[in-house]
């Protein structure tokens, strides 16, 4: 028999939402998003909203928000969880989202772990947090050697050594009679983690996923790219849907069980990106190095795809 999902495991309320109805709908074969969306304490006109709500094309309002919490049995907690999860998810600044994720990571049990100031020499290097997952997933290791013949791109055992005093120092992982164990199982930035350090960090990952076009079979990696015409909001549609799908990953890589046994389990990197490829044009087209607002609403959208490089 399923468990009942918990809210204070989840850092994306729509996925949580979608969760929750499929594991009310297996408890109870007549239970649907028409019962729910007619609740009392609910009383929409129509379960299409819930719908939409779940698939990020609408969001909840403050009035909503208490009234799905109360639907769904939210106990105090869980509610002020729920409302602080929702304000997170439909944040548009990262100044409001590292807010909300800040009162989010002191939540009892919450995926949501906010790195202090002091904490994020942990981004220093790319191979810190690599060298924290793979403590994720083996615990009986603690030779370096070792170690650094399974990490991707090769690292020397001093670098791994190098990792492991940082994770210690800064309490990250703990050390076990014949290992490492990570003390969190999901950790992230907070607001202040930004400017030079934030950019080196993010240069060092794409320089991978740029290195593993050539180093990987296809089979073992994906690089698409998209590129499409798009209105303003449709762009902000786009980033939304962009942080709700990071949300989902960690939520999949938190609750995945493994199966692949050892050979199965390995460590890996997913880059987003989403950047202009055009400036802005004002009503005579744009003065010299300076982008204007768009003058005109495009006609249609379009888009072109291209897939993941073959060897």
């Amino acid at each position: 028999m399923p468990e009942a999902p918990r809210i204070f495991t989840y850092l994306d309320y729509r996925t949580f939402l979608e969760d929750f109805f499929a594991f009310r709908k297996s408890r109870d074969a007549e239970f649907s998003l028409r019962a729910f969306a007619r609740l009392p304490g609910l009383a929409l006109s129509s379960s299409s909203f819930v719908s939409a709500v779940i698939k990020g094309r609408k969001n909840l309002s403050q009035n909503l928000r208490l009234r799905f919490g109360r639907a769904l049995g939210l106990e105090p907690a869980e509610m002020e969880y729920f409302e602080l999860l929702v304000q997170f998810n439909q944040s548009k600044s990262t100044d409001e989202k590292g807010h909300y994720q800040a009162r989010l990571a002191r939540f009892h049990g919450s995926s949501a772990r906010v790195l202090s100031e002091t904490q994020h020499r942990f981004y220093g290097r790319w191979y810190y947090s690599v060298v924290w997952h793979y403590f994720g997933l083996r615990q009986d290791n603690n030779t370096p050697a070792r170690i650094a013949k399974t990490i991707f791109p090769p690292l020397s055992a001093g670098q791994v050594e190098e990792a492991i005093r940082v994770l210690l120092d800064l309490k990250l992982i703990k050390k076990l009679a014949n290992g490492y164990a990570v003390n969190d199982r999901h950790l992230a930035t907070g607001k202040a983690f930004r400017g030079a350090a934030a950019r080196d960090l993010n240069k060092e990952f794409m320089r991978l996923a740029l290195d593993n076009i050539d180093r990987l079979p296809a089979a073992e990696r994906r690089f698409h790219v998209t590129s499409f015409s798009v209105s303003q909001r449709g762009r902000e549609r786009i980033m939304e849907r962009m942080d709700a799908l990071r949300a989902e990953v960690r939520e999949l890589a938190e609750a995945d069980e493994g199966g692949g046994g050892v050979n199965g389990d390995r460590i890996y990197a997913l880059a987003l990106q989403l950047f202009p490829c055009s400036l802005e044009e004002g009503p005579g087209g744009p003065p010299e190095g300076k982008p204007l607002r768009a003058w005109a609403k495009p006609v249609v959208g379009t888009s072109s795809d291209s897939g993941n490089p073959l060897e």
